[in-house]
């Protein structure tokens, strides 16, 4: 049995994900510890979009919040495939905040 890699192992690959994105919302914020890392992207919703990725038990959940009714997660065993997702989910806020606006 190999040991779970520590997300914040990962802290290059994500800091990247995290630059591109706040480099084009400039109101994008993101918290970091061994076990989540999260971007929120801060608006006048309470309840702001948000996108995580979370080390649980023996595996990774990333997880993708709109801020009002969409909200989906994945769960891996590999944290590379997790990483991928996690930057998909940002490339999806983006994309739907360029359609519809932030609010």
């Amino acid at each position: 049995m190999t040991d779970r890699e520590n997300l914040l192992a990962k802290e290059d690959r994500i800091d990247l994900i995290y630059e591109s994105l706040s480099s084009k919302l400039p109101n994008t914020s993101i918290s970091k510890n061994s076990d989540e890392i999260s971007i929120k992207i801060n608006s006048n919703n309470p309840d702001p979009i948000e996108i995580s990725i979370q080390s649980i038990e023996k595996q990774y959940r990333v997880t993708y919040w709109d801020g009002y009714a969409v909200n989906e997660f994945y769960d891996y065993a590999n944290l590379n495939k997790a990483l991928k997702k996690f930057n998909k989910f940002t490339l999806k806020a983006f994309n739907n905040i360029q359609k519809f606006g932030i609010k």
